[in-house]
């Protein structure tokens, strides 16, 4: 009797432990833009590349890479801006370039993401950055090309 109910113990604790680690990895998910930025982008900043440049969402008081930033439905600010005129120009989105990340503009990055193949929660983070083209202006602002 008392060898049975060493086996069942087992037996129920290994289930337990089988399940506890299924749930787990249910429950686990890769983390939001939000997650993987700690500072929300406030403002936008020109990135020099040749005789172009990005205009790219930025943190001005993040301590490392100011443009390790995020932005998600709610925010409002040039960072927004930037964003929403490369979705337009690079990606056809037809968004208003209001600075404002609406419900449009988060269906637009949604779109972008399941484009570009990162994670399609809407919110623009490093990782989406990374993975879009953008666009590259001229000294007077007008689009050049998408890259």
């Amino acid at each position: 009797m008392k060898v049975l109910l060493k086996k069942r113990s087992a037996s129920i604790l290994s289930a337990g432990a089988l399940l506890t680690g299924l749930l787990g990895g249910a429950i686990a998910t890769a983390p939001s833009a939000v997650a993987a930025a700690t500072y929300e982008c406030n403002t936008s900043k020109k990135l020099p590349t040749g005789s172009y440049y990005i205009l790219l969402p930025h943190q001005n008081y993040a301590p490392a890479d100011p443009y390790w930033c995020y932005l998600k439905y709610g925010s409002s600010n040039s960072g927004v801006s930037a964003l929403q005129f490369t979705l337009n120009k690079c990606y056809g989105a037809g968004l208003a370039v209001d600075g404002d990340y609406g419900p449009a503009t988060k269906s637009a990055v949604i779109t972008l993401q399941n484009r570009v193949g990162v994670r399609a929660d809407g919110e623009y983070g490093p990782e989406t950055r990374n993975a879009m083209k953008w666009s590259h202006r001229t000294s007077s602002g007008a689009h050049a090309y998408c890259a």
